[in-house]
């Protein structure tokens, strides 16, 4: 069985697809934006768009996530003279060829300066991005720290992962993981994802309890979701 439904201002295909395995029904995001209805065999559901609506919250985030990450982020295009945001500041990519053994990466207060070889090919963006990761690697775990440090919140591990559709987990263990994408983010709304996942230390849900201590350790936190939703899926790599 396949429909449309409308989501706020969003048409949403859907599919229904009966399982022998499920135990309860429940939803998939799948590739082109499409939502699957798994449903048990046998089981009596009401129809399909009474569930997707009321899950209409948690699906349309999902979707702008994948958008985020997916395609339209991965479509722009980054080369010498492109600008992009890294550690809080705007900086503009500029690329030197000159003799040297292997390409590398050197950073300055205004520019992300690309120093290729002769023979390095034109798409900078591999060398950028694992240039780019490698930063994320260190900086994110001491952001961490250092915005915690007035909490005292416990964790056991912080990770940072190439993540397709999160900014950011928690654990029922504790375990924290950030997107390394956080250090190409304005430095306010990166410290928000990480305040974010610090509160889910304390509640490991969305309740009203969680988001008073969210507004607590992050006031502004309602201007970064709104920067999120209007620019995130401008992130270039």
């Amino acid at each position: 069985m396949n429909g449309t439904v409308r989501l706020g201002e969003c048409e949403i295909p859907y599919t229904v697809r009966p399982s022998g395995r499920a135990r309860r029904v429940s939803l998939r995001i799948r590739e082109a934006g499409l939502v699957e209805v798994v449903v048990p065999i046998h089981h009596v559901m009401p129809a399909p768009e009474t569930v997707l609506k009321r899950h209409a919250a948690w699906i349309l985030r999902t979707l702008e996530r994948l958008r985020v990450f997916g395609g339209s982020a991965g479509e722009v295009t980054v080369g010498a003279g492109s600008r992009i945001l890294l550690l809080g500041a705007e900086r503009a990519i500029r690329i030197v060829r000159e003799d040297r053994r292997r390409p590398s990466v050197a950073l300055t207060e205004s520019e992300i300066i690309v120093c290729l070889t002769r023979e390095s090919p034109e798409d900078i963006r591999p060398l950028l991005e694992r240039w780019i990761r490698a930063q994320a690697d260190s900086i994110i775990p001491v952001r961490v720290s250092e915005l915690n440090e007035q909490w005292k919140f416990r964790y056991s591990s912080i990770t940072v992962r190439n993540q397709r559709t999160r900014w950011g987990s928690c654990s029922k263990k504790g375990a924290l993981s950030f997107n390394w994408r956080l250090v190409i983010l304005p430095a306010a709304v990166a410290d928000y994802l990480i305040c974010h996942e610090l509160a889910h230390l304390k509640y490991l849900d969305h309740s009203p309890r969680f988001w008073r201590i969210v507004e607590t350790i992050c006031p502004s936190f309602r201007e970064s979701e709104r920067w999120l939703r209007r620019h995130g899926r401008t992130v270039p790599l």
